[in-house]
C-alpha cells in the first residue's frame, strides 16, 4: 500500500469516525438524552473508555439505548482496530526522503477533515439538514411509529425544551384545539412551536389542531412530556 493511499484511506476513516459520532449522538438524542450527555456517551463508548456507575446507568435504564450501546461499542473496536493497524503501517513505510513531503500531506488532511467536521456541525444549514436526515432514519428503525420520539433541545433546571415528533397522536390531543386540550392544567406544558411538513413553522394559538407529522418544541419536565406523549414501555 503507498503511503499516498495509506493518507487517503486514513482520512476517509477519521471521516467516517467522526460521522458515527455524529450519527450516534442523534440517535442517542432520540432516546430522551440531550445532546452534551448522548455525544459524551457516544465518545465515551466508540473510545471504549467506559462509564462510571451513574453513567452507565443511563445506558442500562433502557432497552433501546442498551442495543444502540452494543453497536456503538462494536463499531468502537472495530475503527480502534484499523486505525492502529494503519497508523502502524504508515510509519513502517517513512523513510528519511519521503518524510518532508509526508508531513505536509498529512498536515493538509488534517486541515481538510476539521474544516469538513466544522461545516458538519457549525454550518446550521448543513447541520440541521443532517440531524433531520438521520432522526426520520432513527425514528423509523428504532421506533416503528410506536410513540412519538422526544430528542431533548435544553435544560433548565427541572425543566427542559424539547422536539417531539408526532408519530401517534395522544387520543386527548386528536382533533382537539390546544385550548381545550388542558395540556397546561393537566401537564403544566407549554407548546412554544409547531412544525408542519418538515420545516415550516407556525404560530401557536389557541386554535391550533396538532396532527401526525408534526413536530412541536415544548417546554416543561421530561417526566410531563413523556407522559403526555410516550407509552413508557415503548420508550425504554
Amino acid at each position: 500500500m503507498s503511503t499516498d493511499f495509506a493518507i487517503l484511506a486514513f482520512f476517509s476513516l477519521m471521516l467516517t469516525y467522526l460521522l458515527i459520532c455524529e450519527i450516534f449522538t442523534i440517535l442517542f438524542r432520540l432516546t430522551g438524552l440531550t445532546e452534551e450527555t448522548a455525544r459524551f456517551q457516544v465518545i465515551s463508548m466508540l473510545t471504549t473508555c467506559g462509564f462510571t456507575t451513574v453513567e452507565s446507568e443511563l445506558i442500562t435504564s433502557s432497552r433501546k439505548r442498551r442495543k444502540l450501546a452494543f453497536v456503538t461499542i462494536l463499531f468502537g473496536y472495530i475503527f480502534s482496530v484499523t486505525i492502529v493497524s494503519m497508523v502502524i503501517n504508515f510509519f513502517m513505510r517513512l523513510t528519511d526522503g519521503n518524510i518532508f513531503h509526508l508531513i505536509v500531506k498529512v498536515l493538509i488532511a488534517i486541515i481538510a477533515l476539521i474544516i469538513i467536521w466544522y461545516s458538519l456541525l457549525k454550518v446550521n444549514f448543513v447541520k440541521n439538514n443532517f440531524d433531520r436526515f438521520i432522526s426520520k432514519i432513527g425514528i423509523k428503525a428504532m421506533f416503528k411509529n410506536q410513540h412519538n420520539p422526544i430528542m431533548i433541545l435544553g435544560v433548565f433546571k427541572t425543566e427542559v425544551i424539547a422536539e417531539v415528533t408526532i408519530t401517534n397522536l395522544p387520543e386527548e390531543l386528536s382533533n382537539v384545539q390546544l385550548k381545550n386540550s388542558n395540556i397546561r392544567l393537566n401537564y403544566t406544558l407549554q407548546i412554544l412551536t409547531i412544525i408542519k411538513n418538515e420545516d415550516v413553522s407556525i404560530g401557536v394559538t389557541g386554535e391550533s389542531i396538532l396532527e401526525n407529522g408534526d413536530k412541536v418544541i415544548i417546554f416543561g419536565t421530561l417526566k410531563n412530556i413523556k407522559k403526555l406523549f410516550v407509552k413508557e414501555k415503548d420508550f425504554l
